[in-house]
């Protein structure tokens, strides 16, 4: 267990700037804060939006085959920290308050898709 929660915190650690970007670019992203006024050049959040998104701008995109590489490491270690989280909250928490946690947090996303319907 001392190796899982080490390799938890060291992940967690290293990709940690790069899902603040991720997570903060989606939110402006959903917002459409990322597009500026129409005739003005890109803003910085436009250009930021290039490396979680992968489109490319008339200047330019900040993606590269590295930069996307980056990007799915990333993913797969967020996948496998949010893992090692789940099994250390089964093993240090009380399992029926972990258990009833994960099935709310399916349950509300859940329940907002189908009442938009």
């Amino acid at each position: 267990m001392k190796l899982l929660r080490s390799l938890h915190l060291y992940l967690g650690c290293i990709f940690a700037p790069m899902l603040i970007l991720m997570s903060v670019s989606g939110i402006w992203q959903t917002f459409g804060l990322q597009n500026g006024p129409k005739g003005q050049p890109p803003s910085l959040l436009a250009y930021l939006s290039t490396i979680h998104t992968s489109w490319g701008m008339k200047s330019g995109s900040w993606t590269s085959p590295a930069m996307k590489f980056f990007v799915v490491l990333t993913a797969l270690s967020f996948l496998l920290t949010l893992l090692l989280g789940i099994i250390m909250a089964f093993r240090y928490g009380r399992g029926k308050i972990v258990i009833l946690s994960l099935l709310t947090g399916i349950a509300v996303p859940v329940s907002l898709v189908l009442l938009r319907r």
